[in-house]
């Protein structure tokens, strides 16, 4: 079981590292159930052959029929949410983060009171909203364990269209497609997508605890990848090619699953000249929205039966500053954003030279900055290809 659990580990380490909309970090919380023997890193998207919580843990009682990987950011959510570290509903033993807890104990009231209030979410948005996660345990907590009661003194006057409670404004007669060929001529025009025929991404990615790491990207065509990641542990290789895929580690190399290949040509794109996978035609806009000091353009799509994602154009300039997607689970909506920073021509294509990452998970955010973009240098077709060591 240890081995199977440490190729997991790393092969969505490489998965999050490279291609961010994956979420990996080692499983921390968990106030419905308990998790059997070490903590697994999870990721937010279900193959058809994953189980469900109380399939793989004995004492799920809310959450039944939950997928097994969104068990662990719906904990981190809720952990959010109030504010607290894991510890203020789960038994640990001993000083290790990582290490002692007794996920499936009820020792601590703090866990029965927080499984009566994922009821409560439930039954609201079921009963009153007609099934829409309008109410969170965020909603009421704040990031705070007792909701706010009553109002402060004196109220505190705004106006209707105050940063806090509007909605985007309405964009007059643009369209999605006009916003997306705004896009298109920003990043160097139709054409800019065909000049890449390699891209080759030098830089490191630094993450929560002064965590940083070395990484190398090479793409080629719309097929194949190589992620190289240098850490404190040892050099780390992911590679796609074509329809296979495969990680190499300490342990030595091995294949990827199927599921877990496509889940990287579907992330990749963030790499390429030209981010947006979806047409326009499936597109809609939702009207002008601030971010920071700019103002945007913010057009929505849905991607699954429950996922969503918006992206953020820059009003004035067209480039892409955000991207938004959201993954609608039994109890709680689960975020990730992705910002793109500091574009630079490259070649006659705008790349960003930072993109910025986040979800639910306090050790989730990662800043990526890379020193260096080229393109269209000669990489042979056999480095993609996985190494003979296979275990």
């Amino acid at each position: 079981m240890k081995k199977n659990t440490n190729k997991w580990r790393v092969t969505t380490f490489l998965l999050a590292s490279a291609f961010p909309l994956v979420i990996c970090h080692t499983s921390r919380t968990n106030i419905d159930g308990d998790a059997t023997g070490a903590s697994l890193p999870a990721l937010v998207q279900t193959s058809p052959q994953e189980k469900t919580v109380e399939q793989a843990r004995p004492n799920i009682q809310v959450l039944k029929g939950l997928p097994e990987s969104q068990l662990y950011p719906i904990m981190w959510f809720i952990r959010a949410s109030l504010g607290v570290p894991c510890d203020y509903c789960h038994v640990k033993q001993g000083p290790e983060r990582d290490k002692g807890w007794l996920w499936d104990r009820d020792d601590k009231p703090q866990k029965a009171r927080a499984r009566e209030m994922m009821r409560m979410v439930m039954d609201i948005n079921k009963n009153s909203f007609g099934g829409n996660q309008v109410v969170t345990c965020y909603s009421c907590h704040r990031g705070t364990t007792r909701p706010e009661q009553m109002v402060p003194l004196p109220p505190l006057f705004e106006s209707p269209n105050t940063a806090r409670n509007a909605e985007a404004k309405p964009a007059a007669t643009v369209t999605a497609e006009q916003i997306l060929n705004t896009y298109i001529k920003a990043i160097g025009g139709q054409d800019a997508a065909a000049k890449l025929k390699t891209i080759i991404y030098t830089g490191s990615i630094q993450r929560s605890e002064g965590r940083t790491d070395a990484v190398e990207i090479t793409m080629k065509g719309t097929d194949k990848f190589l992620v190289k990641l240098k850490t404190a542990q040892g050099t780390f290789v992911q590679g796609i090619d074509g329809a296979a895929g495969w990680v190499k580690d300490n342990n030595g190399s091995r294949q990827l699953a199927s599921a877990d290949v496509e889940q990287v040509k579907q992330r990749a794109v963030v790499y390429s000249a030209f981010k947006v996978a979806e047409p326009p035609a499936q597109m809609k806009v939702l009207g002008l929205e601030k971010l920071g000091d700019r103002e945007t353009y913010v057009l929505a799509v849905t991607t699954g039966p429950k996922t969503t994602r918006k992206y953020l154009f820059d009003a004035q300039t067209g480039l892409l500053l955000r991207m938004v997607t959201t993954k609608q689970t039994m109890l709680v909506p689960l975020p990730q954003h992705m910002d793109f920073e500091d574009y630079k021509d490259v070649g006659g294509v705008k790349l960003p030279f930072t993109i910025r990452t986040s979800d639910v998970d306090v050790f989730s955010p990662a800043t990526r900055k890379f020193t260096d973009i080229k393109l269209n240098v000669a990489v042979d077709d056999s480095v993609f290809k996985m190494p003979a060591n296979q275990k």
